[in-house]
């Protein structure tokens, strides 16, 4: 039962972070590495109530919101990064769709505690999160984390996470201004989860610009790395064909 657990929270957490290596391949040109011990200086610093309040006003996208991605996950026994792009979508209501684009399609869809994956080939797996009461939390953890960084609802975050902040480059603390860089790091307080993802780092200036997951403390030298950069972020409402791509889950749960 443990470990049907441990599958189940971990495939959550690799939900959000599309992190399957069958969904990458190795970079064909180098790629600039950040090694994650810059980010010491993050952990060594707790987060107060008035930066978090700035911070939520201005991740605060609206109901729905829809982006892209590029994935790079650096592992130890691997020279080069693997690399994986595509876009994203979050509604408030209808759950977040991760569709990858690059090296293959795939689509991910987490919504009502299940995650929701279909292959290249148009297979469809479901993973439910009401195995039990350990792995139900763990299936509102990570939708709460997207609130949190597409949403601006960080408050929720300090129940599962503890939260670290840092300001550079002359960043405004009380207004956090367009001049500057932040960082919100998050160490899990579930013992399985932090197994699977140690610390969390949301990086920004004026809108949120990556994700960066590390496998152990950034005092660990060598350790495995994932960064998640975003772009192109918009809001509005749901089009028909976002709407579709949800309807994925739908038919998924026909009998």
């Amino acid at each position: 039962m443990n470990a049907l657990l441990t599958r189940i929270k971990l495939g959550f957490i690799l939900c959000f972070t599309g992190l399957l290596l069958s969904t990458s391949v190795k970079a064909d040109t180098p790629t600039t590495a950040i090694s994650a011990s810059a980010y010491q200086t993050l952990f060594s610093q707790d987060a107060d109530k008035t930066q978090l309040i700035a911070l939520s006003q201005k991740l605060n996208l609206g109901e729905t919101v829809r982006g892209h991605f590029v994935q790079s996950r650096q592992l130890k026994v691997l020279k080069k990064p693997l690399i994986s792009q595509g876009q994203f979508i979050f509604d408030q209501t209808q759950g977040l769709i991760w569709q990858q684009i690059t090296p293959f399609e795939s689509l991910l869809i987490l919504k009502d505690k299940q995650l929701i994956q279909r292959d290249s080939q148009g297979r469809v797996q479901i993973s439910k999160a009401d195995a039990s009461a350990s792995a139900a939390a763990m299936g509102d953890i990570l939708p709460n984390l997207v609130r949190a960084m597409l949403g601006g609802d960080i408050s929720g975050l300090s129940e599962n996470f503890e939260l670290h902040f840092l300001i550079t480059d002359k960043l405004n603390t009380e207004r956090l201004s367009t001049n500057g860089q932040w960082q919100l790091g998050l160490t899990p307080k579930d013992p399985l989860m932090k197994k699977a993802v140690a610390n969390m780092v949301l990086e920004g200036s004026d809108v949120l610009q990556s994700l960066v997951l590390l496998s152990a403390a950034p005092s660990v030298s060598t350790q495995d790395m994932t960064r998640i950069d975003f772009s192109a972020l918009s809001q509005g409402k749901l089009s028909e064909t976002e709407l579709t791509q949800y309807a994925v889950a739908i038919e998924a749960n026909k009998p």
